[in-house]
């Protein structure tokens, strides 16, 4: 019928209109659509970033890391003219806290590996420092003031020692029984070490005792959580990767 028709033309019925209904389509999403398209890029940001640094940690376990699982520096050369490399400068607080509880004490292991460059047989050990102290007492030894474990193509500083002027040892360092680790013999010489609480002296000599000491030293560590921790990232990341996804599909996209 025409839109201003009265009557039907074919059987003459009046028409009777009570009203009008108009549709019209809206220029812009609703306020809703728009925070859950907003909310989800957010969640979708923290996602990703959870999903890197997750990534991240488990590539660095896989690439950057011994066949023993530690992290590991590049060879530093250590070279001196006394009986002895020592590094004194390891306190460790572990008197109260998370780090006493013994199912978190082995948590951290170090690692610390010599060459030496002479084919002289080495000695690296672990002591407390009152026991090294009193064993290295008015022994010509060279203290670590200052080194960098970056590789020398990175960076060309050279270890600052402080020198302690004294004579010989009275025995080799293979003849004491206080060292908590240790290791001597020729070629490369590891030891691994799980941090007690104390103070302690790191040493490296000739495993005889004799002077000039020319090593290189590489140092380490493990983290037995972190293994976890990067899988932990990753796996939350992907979980709320999904729900960043379901809130903008639902809550901007879809259309029920």
């Amino acid at each position: 019928m025409p839109e201003n028709a009265a009557f039907c033309p074919k059987c003459g019925t009046p028409v009777q209109v009570t009203g009008v209904v108009y549709r019209k389509d809206s220029a812009g999403w609703p306020a809703g659509r728009v925070f859950s398209l907003i909310f989800g890029g957010f969640i979708l940001l923290l996602a990703i970033g959870l999903i890197i640094g997750g990534g991240t940690i488990l590539w660095s376990q896989s690439a950057l890391t011994d066949q023993t699982g530690y992290m590991i520096t590049p060879p530093t050369r250590l070279n001196v003219a006394s009986y002895a490399i020592v590094e004194d400068k390891i306190d460790i607080p572990m008197n109260s806290g998370w780090m006493m509880n013994p199912s978190t004490s082995n948590i951290i292991s170090l690692k610390i590996s010599v060459t030496s460059n002479d084919q002289v047989p080495i000695f690296v050990g672990i002591a407390k420092q009152p026991q090294a102290q009193s064993y290295l007492n008015n022994v010509n030894i060279d203290k670590l003031v200052s080194y960098s474990w970056t590789s020398s193509s990175l960076n060309d500083e050279a270890p600052v020692y402080e020198t302690i002027t004294g004579g010989a040892p009275l025995s080799p360092p293979t003849a004491q029984s206080f060292w908590v680790a240790k290791s001597s013999g020729a070629g490369t010489q590891s030891i691994t070490w799980t941090p007690a609480s104390g103070e302690y002296w790191v040493v490296v000599m000739n495993a005889d005792g004799s002077k000039m000491v020319d090593v290189n030293a590489q140092v380490g560590a493990r983290v037995t959580i972190l293994r976890w921790v990067g899988w932990g990232l990753l796996i939350g990341g992907l979980l709320i990767a999904l729900a960043g996804v379901a809130a903008i599909y639902f809550g901007a996209i879809h259309r029920s």
